[in-house]
């Protein structure tokens, strides 16, 4: 009894691989004046059996399925590692913006609030009113580029 059922279904695997293998293919002309190639003959009318060259396995040319499917991994792995390089670079640059935008604040604050800095050599110097109109359009233009 299991020999039996062993054995049909290895005539049936082998009818299924074939029976596909040995399909034909049908050339005809439809009604608008195209060309048709399909495995199966057109309802009406006539057509021509043709017979198409089966593709080698293990072609040269650099198509096969198996080669395609390294190219494709290889190129998701590349793209996977390029977005990572790039997320982890937004990162940092937010980072720097957030700290340049911090100073850019503490600049404003300095020269709106105080009237004296201290120079080179650790001494108060006055701030003059061009040094402060100078320092606040600085403050201002980095707060424009560094801030949100």
């Amino acid at each position: 009894m299991t020999q039996r059922i062993i054995t049909n279904t290895v005539l049936i695997l082998l009818l299924a691989v074939f029976g596909h293998a040995s399909a034909g293919t049908y050339k005809w002309v439809d009604k608008d004046g195209n060309v048709v190639y399909s495995q199966h003959p057109p309802p009406e009318g006539q057509f021509e059996s043709i017979r198409v060259k089966p593709t080698p396995r293990n072609s040269r040319s650099g198509n096969s399925a198996s080669e395609q499917s390294n190219r494709f991994l290889e190129n998701a792995t590349t793209k996977r590692q390029n977005d990572a390089k790039l997320a982890k670079e937004n990162k940092n640059n937010l980072a720097l913006r957030q700290k340049n935008c911090g100073i850019a604040k503490e600049q404003l604050r300095f020269y709106t609030v105080y009237r004296r800095k201290k120079n080179d050599k650790g001494e108060y110097v006055r701030i003059t009113d061009d040094e402060k109109a100078a320092g606040l359009k600085e403050a201002k233009q980095a707060i424009k580029d560094f801030c949100d």
